[in-house]
């Protein structure tokens, strides 16, 4: 079966290798959340936010977003959810 690429405004299931400070080797991590962006080189995830862009707009509060950009060659697997 082909995976199928994630594309804006798919919700994702990713895990990815990341660096910590001071440890034994590379960690995994897991991020769950709804693709808004993609570049060559990285998949920028939202996994907390606005569900409408109204109230992101009326809002214009950015803390109350959090996301992530993941690097497209450390992703171990991404799966789309919906």
């Amino acid at each position: 079966m082909a995976v199928k690429a994630p594309k804006i405004g798919d919700i994702v299931y990713c895990t990815f290798l990341d660096h910590a400070e001071n440890a034994k080797d590379v960690l995994l991590f897991e991020v769950i959340g709804r693709v808004y962006k993609i570049t060559k080189r990285a998949y920028l995830v939202r996994c907390w936010g606005y569900v409408n862009d109204v109230d992101r707009a009326g809002d214009g509060n950015e803390d109350n977003e959090n996301s992530y950009a993941i690097v497209k060659k450390a992703i171990e697997s991404i799966k789309v959810l919906k």
